[in-house]
């Protein structure tokens, strides 16, 4: 899932389009794999769940007060990923 995911996003940041920030000693750019609805409020491991992201993005993606609105965005302009419904009661997240 992870190649697949990183293979969508081509070496780019599918939030903002940047460059990875830089090149792994392999070759490969470096993305990291974000689930789009968190795998705790039981959205799926797979590739309409997933995106590659730059580390600034999937940062913001957990950490900022407009996460959801990020996600929501995530989801409406990337044509792979099913807006996946929270599994998890208020109570529970």
């Amino acid at each position: 899932m992870v190649a697949a995911v990183l293979n969508f996003a081509n070496g780019k940041c599918e939030k903002c389009g940047s460059e990875a920030p830089f090149v792994r000693a392999d070759g490969t750019p470096f993305l990291e794999v974000h689930h789009v609805r968190f795998l705790a409020e039981g959205g799926p491991d797979t590739i309409d769940n997933a995106v590659g992201l730059c580390p600034n993005c999937h940062r913001a993606c957990h950490y900022s007060k407009e996460r959801e609105a990020i996600r929501s965005g995530l989801v409406s302009s990337i044509l792979r990923l099913i807006d996946h419904e929270n599994q998890m009661n208020e109570s529970e997240v």
